[in-house]
């Protein structure tokens, strides 16, 4: 081996690391327990730090890491997609089992959906199975949380779709879009857990209404603020596209929900 190439890419060595791929240059150090105590240590304060960057963004500055990462300021902050799935990963630990992304059996098992009588094709699963209607709908519940939580990224493209529509003007890559909707998206999941815990605090709320309510208040005026910053629109446009927005991805939710709850209930055997 040529201690003057670097192994990677067989360029040149100039320092520690190569100046065309990044990979250091490996030394006996290296390999000590104390550098890899370091290593091992300084892993976590960085991404520690890039969470607490991340998420005090995500929260209270809509729209800017949208507008850092296209603009390339992405060393402080963590990936769009990672903050996608750690919020993912925190809506389906803690708000999984409230029916937000499917259809909760215990209710939707007496309606029409889509056209379908749902208490008819869900008789007819028991019937077929040699199940009880109760079993049916243990399974049901299981298999539509599991569906919801692998499928959800599909929202990401559509909300990314709609804002590529109502700003077609700015003749933005469909990329910029998508990095702002996952950003928007996150923030919703991460208002939703929030949301989600604190009206489970009071007994007399048992219908969805000031979830969805409260939800759509603070998504919209957030949205606004969002989509001031990331496409330096004016504050009447801002507010127009915020509210037909959330109109549009209220609408893409309820029709996920839907379609999430029928390809579960219809996939029991």
């Amino acid at each position: 081996m040529n201690n003057n190439k670097c192994v990677n890419c067989t360029t040149d060595l100039k320092g520690d690391y190569c100046y065309n791929c990044g990979e250091k240059v490996v030394s006996p150090k290296d390999f000590t327990l104390v550098k890899l105590a370091e290593q091992t240590v300084d892993v976590f304060t960085h991404l520690d730090s890039k969470l607490y960057s991340s998420v005090k963004s995500l929260l209270f500055k809509p729209g800017y890491l949208s507008v850092a990462y296209i603009e390339g300021i992405r060393k402080p902050f963590m990936k769009p997609f990672q903050i996608f799935v750690l919020t993912n990963i925190l809506f389906f630990l803690l708000l999984s089992d409230e029916g937000v992304f499917k259809k909760q059996s215990y209710w939707w098992f007496e309606t029409t959906d889509m056209g379908y009588n749902i208490k008819s094709i869900a008789e007819h699963k028991a019937k077929e199975s040699s199940k009880t209607l109760k079993e049916v709908a243990l399974l049901y519940d299981q298999k539509s949380g599991s569906v919801a939580k692998a499928c959800l990224v599909i929202l990401i493209p559509l909300l990314s779709f709609i804002y590529s529509i109502l700003f077609f003007k700015k003749k933005m890559q469909i990329g910029k879009h998508l990095i702002f909707a996952i950003h928007c998206f996150s923030f919703m999941l991460i208002f939703m857990v929030v949301l989600g815990k604190l009206l489970n605090l009071f007994p007399f709320t048992r219908t969805n209404l000031p979830f969805v309510s409260l939800f759509l208040l603070i998504s919209t005026i957030y949205m606004i603020f969002s989509i001031r910053r990331f496409y330096s629109a004016t504050w009447s446009y801002s507010i127009i596209s915020a509210i037909l927005g959330m109109a549009t991805f209220m609408f893409c939710i309820e029709m996920y929900r839907s379609s999430v709850s029928l390809y579960s209930l219809n996939s029991i055997h």
